[in-house]
């Protein structure tokens, strides 16, 4: 669900409608087989086990600090609490973030390749590009998250405890609310982390052709180049291999093109090419991986605290 909606808001489908998510799924799989679906999972697996440690490391402290694990309802504490989790999670996650939604689009050949590529052709800055809006994003989206999962979990268990039904419910709840609201913010990260794929003209793995006036040349940004011109820079320049779906492969010596230099001219340019309707492409995906994903992680999350909870007292 993730790659689709990273396909949705990159335009790589042929739709940019969140109703059309289905159509989008068969077009990759159809192209590209059923595990299509799954690249850049290695890169997330990487990312995830530090970036959500320090999470929730950082959110029971501040819980400690704020008060909001006394007794009662506190929600303004508890979304500050997901707020500072969510920047310590952020500082951990972007770079493997960036690298994961490179692979969604069907460039590079690994993980690896994809990190020596961005490396050796952007530097550092291209893991970090997208740290802003991603934190512009995420710290809201924590805030939201958490105070109505705390909620959640106050009204439907008022004795507090854990409970599986109830953190699965509270946690979807959450997820799914948080995950709609932050929906526009999502989608100027994912354009500044693919910033520079431009091979998405003419033949596209997926068979889009994006207009010409949403994108700048390697000359110095004028805007309105002719795509075929645009791709034939780019591959004259060095580009290695290609894609299971006959796309190039990115290779560092590549000549690099940033479509926007900052947060602010991704969230204007989307303005431009479509409008309130921009902000919210992908959003049926989003919401479909964050209900869930937030209902198992903090399950997870609320039955190891509970068991070891447990132990401990019976030592």
């Amino acid at each position: 669900m993730d790659t689709i909606k990273t396909h949705l808001q990159c335009e790589r489908c042929g739709s940019t409608d969140p109703l059309k998510t289905w159509k989008c799924a068969k077009t990759i799989v159809g192209r590209e087989g059923l595990m299509r679906l799954w690249r850049g999972v290695s890169a997330t697996f990487a990312g995830c086990v530090p970036a959500h440690a320090a999470y929730f490391s950082i959110f029971e402290s501040l819980k400690l600090i704020t008060g909001a694990d006394k007794d009662g309802h506190h929600p303004m504490r508890a979304a500050l609490c997901g707020a500072g989790a969510a920047l310590s999670h952020d500082l951990f996650m972007t770079p493997f973030d960036t690298v994961k939604q490179r692979m969604q689009l069907g460039y590079y050949n690994s993980t690896y390749h994809c990190t020596r590529s961005i490396m050796q052709g952007e530097g550092m800055r291209a893991l970090y590009v997208a740290l802003p809006a991603t934190l512009l994003m995420n710290l809201p989206y924590g805030m939201i998250m958490v105070a109505t999962n705390e909620s959640c979990k106050t009204y439907l268990n008022p004795g507090g405890g854990y409970s599986f039904s109830t953190s699965m419910v509270a946690g979807s709840v959450a997820g799914g609310v948080a995950a709609a609201l932050t929906t526009p913010l999502d989608i100027v990260k994912t354009r500044l982390q693919t910033n520079n794929l431009l091979p998405s003209f003419g033949e596209h793995p997926l068979g889009h052709v994006p207009s010409s006036s949403s994108y700048s040349t390697s000359t110095g940004g004028r805007r309105g180049t002719n795509p075929t011109e645009m791709v034939k820079r780019y591959t004259s320049s060095g580009t290695s291999g290609t894609t299971a779906a006959g796309g190039p492969r990115l290779d560092p010596r590549s000549t690099m093109t940033w479509l926007y230099e900052s947060t602010a001219e991704a969230a204007r340019t989307i303005w431009k090419e479509a409008g309130v309707g921009g902000y919210f492409r992908g959003v049926v995906p989003r919401v479909l991986v964050h209900s869930p994903a937030v209902a198992i992680s903090w399950t997870a999350y609320e039955a190891a605290k509970s068991a070891l909870t447990t132990t401990s007292r019976s030592r």
